[in-house]
């Protein structure tokens, strides 16, 4: 009797770390890039239920000490303009961005309507991003728990009429910020010129108890000079480097 009962008690062991490994019949422990895909595609099919394809393996690296890893860009099978980004370590640590599409219809609905309604808003553009997490999304969990973990960023692009003084341009980013200030969502601000598309404004104004007291107008009217001439130094850069890959060619 005793004696079945240690088999008992190491068959439970055996199988309560089975349920603590997932039961998967797959192993962290990759130790090539080719290991390390197949190690991605599995895991990302027994975490969300789906398949995926790998498009791109960004970085793959094998430390000195014995840890490898590996960074790729992958996309859903049945909907390629699902995308997401996977950082995968042989220890087991694991993080992805494609939980965002649990929620990101519901998201965009709630974020839509600000500053919608401006004069000065030509036009704008709503981008919702999710962060690379190691969180356990299932997309059982509830919006307002989605939203209070900020594990997500709305990037909200405005395009401003073109032509107007940098002071009209400060008054008008502030009028957007003390809206978009009463909200928790978890906003970046973008604000472009109508035509020549030139970046004047790039915050991050986080999720809760949004503080907007630095954006004070003399800091904008120091800070849209800037923010315009990276614009122009990086767009001129993007030209330079595509006439050279031309000449090239």
């Amino acid at each position: 009797m005793r004696y079945r009962k240690i088999v008992l008690g190491v068959i439970t062991g055996v199988l309560c770390l089975g349920v603590l490994n997932g039961c998967s019949n797959y192993s962290h422990d990759f130790n090539s890039r080719e290991e390390a895909q197949k190690y991605i595609l599995t895991k990302l099919e027994d975490k969300y239920n789906e398949e995926f394809t790998i498009t791109e393996v960004k970085k793959y690296k094998e430390e000195k000490i014995g840890l490898n890893w590996i960074t790729a860009k992958v996309s859903r099978k049945e909907n390629p303009s699902q995308t997401a980004t996977v950082y995968a370590r042989n220890t087991g640590y694991w993080k992805d961005d494609y939980h965002i599409y649990y929620y990101i219809d519901e998201i965009k609905k709630l974020v839509k309507p600000l500053c919608a309604n401006r004069e000065y808003i030509q036009k704008y553009h709503m981008e919702i991003e999710g962060h690379m997490t190691s969180t356990e999304w299932t997309g059982k969990e509830n919006l307002e728990e989605y939203l209070d973990k900020a594990e997500y960023t709305a990037i909200l692009t405005f395009y401003f009429q073109e032509g107007k003084t940098d002071k009209q341009y400060a008054e008008e980013i502030l009028d957007c910020l003390k809206i978009l200030a009463k909200t928790d969502y978890n906003i970046r601000v973008v604000v472009r010129t109508d035509k020549t598309d030139l970046i004047i404004f790039d915050e991050e104004l986080g999720a809760k108890n949004k503080d907007i007291s630095r954006y004070s107008l003399e800091w904008l009217l120091e800070d849209i000079p800037q923010t315009r001439e990276t614009s122009i130094s990086i767009r001129d850069y993007k030209e330079w480097k595509k006439q050279n890959q031309k000449n090239k060619s």
